[in-house]
């Protein structure tokens, strides 16, 4: 497995990041469809078919995600909702259609690797965050590095963008958030919302941090600007540490078995001593061997 390395220096008080791009195979035996029995276990419901697979191979390939890193019950599911986006009576329509404009390939993607999301979700999690988690992340620390992982349209950190900004901190921490999907990359950099989205906002957050305009709501610019976003597939192209926090809120638990496997050893290296993993209500790092348990959803690498 060969690995290039690029060094990008962030805020003065940063550490400096090094962006690992795995040219090979994170785990040593990948298992095809035909073989992985988490693909077409009873559990999932019937395996794809060989026209679905084609289609789906194709469509993540062009997208530069790897199929097989995903549980087939979820993908299975969204193909309907993948042709009706893209207009196509059937898989080779909609794969003349993606090859011919290549930009109906991220909303395309979207329809199959969808973020469910919302902001200041569980909010046990939360208040956890602002009594205990974030004030012992700083104790002897001027800043914090914060990366959240799958971010999606932003919710989740755009959350603690403003739970950081009610404590005054926002300023002292560095936060970046991924998602393998461009559409929601922009979306999130835009910071823009319905309606629908902003429901669960509390009313003083949505007054001081959003502002309306023509039914929809808008993060302030001092909230977007304390934010780097980017696309990236974390199962291919990871940001080593040292990370002080880092989110991954029910993004494993759409991945199949194997690649859940390999991820959370590797976001376990790349939380510094004592910093923090933070995942949804149903997920459990159960590959990793540094991590206590320390709330709902709440993990702590041991020192």
């Amino acid at each position: 497995m060969s690995v290039e390395v690029e060094r990008k220096s962030l805020s003065p008080w940063a550490p400096e990041f090094r962006h690992i791009s795995f040219r090979g195979p994170i785990v040593r035996e990948r298992l095809t469809l035909a073989h992985d029995p988490s693909l077409g276990s009873e559990r999932d419901g019937a395996p794809l078919s060989e026209d679905e697979e084609s289609f789906l191979r194709f469509l993540f390939k062009e997208a530069g995600l790897d199929l097989y890193k995903y549980r087939v019950k979820t993908l299975k599911r969204r193909i309907g909702a993948c042709l009706r986006a893209l207009h196509a009576g059937s898989f080779a329509d909609a794969r003349r259609m993606v090859q011919q404009k290549p930009a109906l390939l991220p909303g395309a993607i979207s329809t199959m690797v969808i973020g469910v999301t919302s902001f200041l979700r569980d909010s046990s999690v939360w208040e956890m965050m602002h009594n205990e988690v974030i004030p012992a992340l700083f104790k002897g620390r001027y800043g914090l590095a914060i990366w959240c992982l799958g971010c999606s349209d932003g919710h989740e950190l755009y959350s603690l963008a403003m739970l950081l900004a009610e404590m005054k901190l926002l300023h002292r921490c560095h936060l970046l958030g991924t998602d393998c999907r461009l559409d929601a990359v922009k979306r999130a950099r835009s910071g823009q919302f319905d309606g629908v989205a902003i429901k669960s906002v509390p009313a003083d957050f949505l007054s001081r941090y959003f502002i309306e305009k023509e039914a929809s709501w808008r993060v302030i610019p001092a909230i977007r600007d304390a934010i780097h976003w980017r696309r990236a597939d974390v199962l291919t192209l990871h940001e080593p540490g040292v990370w002080d926090l880092i989110l991954c809120r029910n993004m494993t638990m759409y991945l199949a078995p194997e690649a859940s496997a390999a991820l959370f050893p590797r976001l376990e290296m790349s939380l510094r001593s004592g910093g923090v993993l933070v995942l949804g209500k149903a997920e459990r790092p159960l590959a990793a061997c540094h991590l206590s348990i320390v709330g709902p959803c709440i993990y702590r690498r041991d020192r």
